[in-house]
């Protein structure tokens, strides 16, 4: 697919009304082209679905093509992407990941008067969510007769988060005992953070994680023994 199946930025005005999906990493999202058309139709048509390239204006990489009615579709969405022509030649990306999060563009061109006319264009919008789960905390037993070890952890989230544990409001010191890792593959975050208190006292902890302007948390009660 060259240079000549993007479309001018003129026709881009038909994409008013951008329908968003909004779904979480891992899971399946359908985009729909909004268009019906026949066998005998596809036949003669030409169909492409196309990305918007988010670090170059108005430039757009492909994902799929129908010309003569042959599917091509590119190496980056060849296992994850699936065409459902039935369905108003939507595509189903399956496995959802953070960098298939953007503007999708589905064209129609169809032969008119010895050249290939815009008969329908339609823009997605997907979103991919890494939201962390809310956090778990594990007793970790006892470093020493009068201490306690507790851990704070969550994963398989984004963006980067901060962890904090928090007694009665107030935030406490934790001497580097945080950690934050980063899968390669996936983007995802996992943090996790080790507690240490004093067990001859009563003690109401809160592990709060902080993400792109949101939180979770978890609350661990201790009660000292008389």
């Amino acid at each position: 697919m060259g240079q000549t199946m993007y479309l001018a930025q003129g026709d881009m005005k038909v994409e008013e009304g951008i329908s968003q999906v909004t779904k979480r990493v891992k899971e399946m999202a359908a985009l729909s082209c909004g268009y019906n058309i026949s066998v005998e139709e596809l036949a003669r048509a030409r169909v492409y679905w196309q990305k918007k390239n988010e670090k170059v204006q108005e430039e757009y990489e492909p994902v799929l093509s129908i010309e003569s009615g042959d599917v091509k579709m590119w190496p980056k969405y060849k296992n994850q992407t699936i065409l459902d022509i039935s369905n108003n030649l939507s595509i189903v990306i399956l496995a959802l990941r953070l960098s298939d999060q953007g503007k999708y563009t589905c064209v129609v061109q169809k032969p008119e008067k010895g050249a290939f006319k815009l008969q329908h264009m339609t823009s997605v919008m997907l979103w991919v969510k890494a939201n962390f789960p809310t956090p778990s905390i594990t007793d970790w037993g006892s470093p020493s007769s009068d201490t306690r070890r507790i851990i704070c952890s969550a994963s398989e989230g984004f963006p980067e988060p901060h962890l904090s544990w928090l007694e009665n409001g107030e935030e406490l010191s934790q001497n580097n005992k945080t950690k934050v890792s980063q899968d390669l593959e996936t983007e995802l975050y996992t943090v996790s953070s080790e507690l240490d208190f004093d067990v001859t006292n009563n003690h109401s902890f809160m592990c709060l994680i902080k993400y792109g302007g949101l939180t979770v948390n978890q609350t661990f009660n201790w009660k000292a023994r008389k």
